[in-house]
C-alpha cells in the first residue's frame, strides 16, 4: 500500500467537493491523506472536508496566488510525491490515483504525471469535445510546448526541492512549471488509464478572461515575440469554427464563445493580464 498526501485547493466546490472526497476514500493500492487547502468556502465545503478527515488550512481569497499556493501544498505534504487533486475533480475508477502513480515506479527521472480529465454530462458541448480532445489515449498537442494540468495530478517532492513552482506568474503556472523543469531533464507522463471528472461551464465573459491570462502567459513561458494576427488569432479561429460545425456545434453562442477566446488569447499576447 503506498501512502500519499492529496492536497486539494477550494472555495465553493459543492456538491462537487463531496464527490471528490468520497472517490478519494475508496481508492485501491494507495492510502489518500487529504489535506484542503479552502479560501472561505460558504457552501458548506469546508465542513465537508472536515466530516471526511482532511486536514484543512484556512487561505484568504486575496492572498491566492497559484504558484504560491502549491508550494504551500508541497510544504505541508511529507510524502515523496504529493497528488494535486481540486476539490471538483472526481476520480470516476477506484484506482485511478494509483494510475497516476505508477509511472513513478523505477523512474527516477518522472517529475509529474497527470491524469484524463471528463466533461461532465451537462458540460457545455463545446467543453465536452474541447475536453475530448486535449485529454484522449494521447494528450492533445498545443499551440506552445507540451499539455499538462495540475487538476488532476501527481507532483515528485525530490524534483520540486530542486524548482519550486513561480509564485509570480498569474496564469499557466503548471504549463510554466513542466516547461522548465523538462529543461532540466525530468520527464512528465499523461496517465490517461487514471479518469477524473473535472469541467467548467464558463460565461462569455470568464472565457474572454481566462484565454487572456494564457495568452499573456504563453507569452512570458515561451518568450513569444509580437502576435501574429492570422497564426494565434484568425487561423484558430476557422480551425474552431469548422470543427464546431462537423460537431453539430455551430450555434450563435458556440460563434460568440470562440470570438471570445481567440480575442481574448490575442490581446493576452498584445497586452498581458489585467487585474
Amino acid at each position: 500500500m503506498i501512502h500519499i498526501d492529496v492536497v486539494m485547493r477550494c472555495r465553493n466546490e459543492m456538491p462537487w467537493a463531496e464527490a471528490a472526497l468520497d472517490a478519494l476514500a475508496t481508492q485501491r493500492g494507495v492510502r489518500a491523506n487529504i489535506i484542503v487547502i479552502d479560501c472561505k468556502s460558504t457552501d458548506g465545503s469546508r465542513e465537508c472536508a472536515q466530516r471526511a478527515g482532511a486536514r484543512v488550512i484556512d487561505l484568504d481569497p486575496r492572498e491566492y496566488v497559484p504558484g504560491r499556493v502549491l508550494n504551500m501544498g508541497m510544504r505541508e505534504a511529507s510524502t515523496e510525491l504529493v497528488a494535486f487533486i481540486n476539490a471538483d475533480a472526481i476520480a470516476l475508477d477506484s484506482d485511478s490515483l494509483a494510475a497516476m502513480v505508477a509511472p513513478f515506479d523505477g523512474d527516477p527521472s518522472v517529475a509529474a504525471t497527470f491524469g484524463r480529465q471528463v466533461a461532465r454530462r451537462e458540460a457545455d458541448p463545446r467543453m465536452r469535445a474541447d475536453t475530448e480532445r486535449a485529454f484522449g489515449d494521447r494528450a492533445g498537442p498545443t499551440r506552445n510546448g507540451a499539455f499538462f494540468s495540475m487538476a488532476a495530478s501527481v507532483v515528485s517532492r525530490a524534483w520540486w526541492q530542486r524548482l519550486p513552482f513561480d509564485e509570480a506568474i498569474r496564469y499557466s503556472e503548471d504549463v510554466d512549471w513542466t516547461h522548465r523543469i523538462k529543461s532540466l531533464g525530468a520527464s512528465v507522463p499523461y496517465a490517461p488509464d487514471a479518469r477524473f471528472e473535472h469541467s467548467h461551464n464558463y460565461d462569455l465573459r470568464a472565457q474572454f478572461r481566462r484565454r487572456r491570462g494564457e495568452g499573456a502567459a504563453d507569452t512570458q513561458i515561451f518568450g513569444l515575440g509580437s502576435a501574429s494576427l492570422v497564426r494565434e488569432g484568425l487561423r484558430p479561429l476557422a480551425g474552431a469554427l469548422l470543427r464546431d460545425a462537423r460537431e453539430g456545434n455551430a450555434t450563435p453562442y458556440g460563434i460568440a464563445t470562440r470570438l471570445a477566446q481567440t480575442g481574448g488569447y490575442l490581446l493576452g499576447r498584445v497586452k498581458g493580464f489585467e487585474q
